[in-house]
């Protein structure tokens, strides 16, 4: 289940971005609303193209490509909600010192990790991305 305050953001978005586009379609607002942010990158891979945007592939390939965009963010958020939450918990003075010390040691080191293996996973998605797309 979706928070609540994700999907209220990614059916603004999708709002948003539709209207830009060609006026609001209420198609997707609602399929973004009723079933959640999964569906964005299906909406990204069928949603009309803006003048100076071109789309390579068929639709199984642009839905793929939209998908590892969004995993990245989903990735990306989640990393950043644990450090700052590990952050926070060592303020608990029923902790140890040592054991808080741990804690914040962990949280910086994952967060480097989690850079690095982001990052990693981008610039080798983006080389297979050339090669199919040439």
């Amino acid at each position: 289940m979706w928070p609540r305050w994700l999907r209220a953001v990614a059916t603004i978005w999708v709002a948003w971005d539709s209207k830009n586009r060609k006026g609001l379609d209420w198609f997707w607002i609602l399929v973004v609303l009723l079933l959640g942010p999964l569906l964005l990158p299906v909406y990204m891979a069928l949603r009309p193209l803006l003048p100076r945007e071109k789309r390579s592939g068929g639709l199984c390939w642009n839905i793929f490509v939209n998908c590892e965009k969004f995993f990245i963010w989903i990735a990306g958020a989640a990393a950043a909600a644990v450090f700052a939450e590990n952050l926070m918990l060592p303020h608990d003075k029923n902790l140890a010192e040592v054991k808080r010390a741990e804690i914040k040691a962990g949280s910086v080191l994952g967060a480097v990790a989690v850079i690095i293996l982001l990052g990693l996973e981008r610039i080798v998605f983006d080389s297979i991305k050339e090669k199919i797309e040439g």
